[in-house]
């Protein structure tokens, strides 16, 4: 066995292939295939076949149970960051009050000790004058320091939780009532026997193409037959179109953003 062999990891750096073959560091990337890529008709949380699908204003097919299911989950977050905040807004309260007590007893022991009804009052204040003086130009002395006041600053309470409901995946505000119901025209003619969604003028199977929702009816139309018959698209809502294996369509290339390594 050669010399070279046996020191082969001893190089103080990582050589091109070695950083090739480490798999734990690094921005990872992955082309993904056909099987990867969510269809039309599958709801954006669930990954299934949508079932009483709904769609918002964007675009975004989800089923009626999950998105539902969704917003609770989102009440119930609101309702746990809404008591943390009020239990933080009372102990703020009492800190303040606390403070406050603090100073007005200061004060108190202040007009106590100085006499200031007498002529020795005089003196001790002047003293005492020339002390705080001191003191304030002790930048070293932790109560005169500028972290000391940055500190004091910082704890103010945080900004109060939105009684919002946002989109799962686009992190929009969504209401419920924008919600449409989406009544597609199904084909069993599948090689998996799973339905999928045709539109409903040609017949003819979405797939990735574009495809348009009609706000009124819930109906699925195709693109080019919307544009054909010149209508408007005040009331259409256009859905996010499926995948395909093909860069040209949409990314294929996944990344998984890691430790770099030196």
């Amino acid at each position: 066995m050669t010399r070279h062999s046996k020191n082969n990891t001893a190089n103080p750096i990582f050589t091109y292939h070695e950083r090739k073959n480490v798999k734990d560091f690094n921005t990872q990337r992955q082309r993904l295939g056909a099987d990867s890529m969510r269809r039309c008709e599958q709801c954006c949380l669930c990954l299934s076949t949508a079932e009483k699908p709904v769609s918002t204003s964007h675009g975004y097919v989800y089923c009626k149970e999950c998105i539902l299911k969704c917003f609770e989950k989102q009440m119930d977050e609101y309702k746990r960051d809404h008591e943390r905040y009020v239990k933080l807004q009372q102990m703020d309260h009492m800190r303040k009050a606390e403070k406050l007590e603090e100073l007005q007893e200061s004060k108190k022991r202040q007009l106590i000790d100085t006499g200031v009804y007498g002529i020795s009052g005089i003196k001790k204040t002047k003293g005492e004058g020339k002390e705080s003086s001191v003191k304030d130009s002790s930048f070293w002395v932790a109560g005169v320091s500028t972290t000391s006041k940055g500190d004091e600053t910082s704890t103010s309470l945080p900004e109060p939780p939105k009684k919002i409901l946002r989109c799962p995946i686009t992190g929009k505000p969504l209401k419920i009532k924008e919600l449409v119901d989406i009544h597609p025209d199904l084909s069993e003619n599948t090689d998996n026997g799973d339905p999928i969604w045709i539109c409903s003028v040609s017949q003819r199977p979405i797939g990735h193409k574009e495809v348009m929702l009609n706000r009124s009816t819930g109906r699925l139309v195709l693109r080019r037959y919307i544009e054909v018959c010149n209508d408007t698209d005040t009331k259409y809502i256009k859905l996010i179109p499926g995948g395909t294996a093909f860069s040209a369509h949409n990314n294929v290339i996944a990344k998984k953003y890691r430790e770099a390594l030196l």
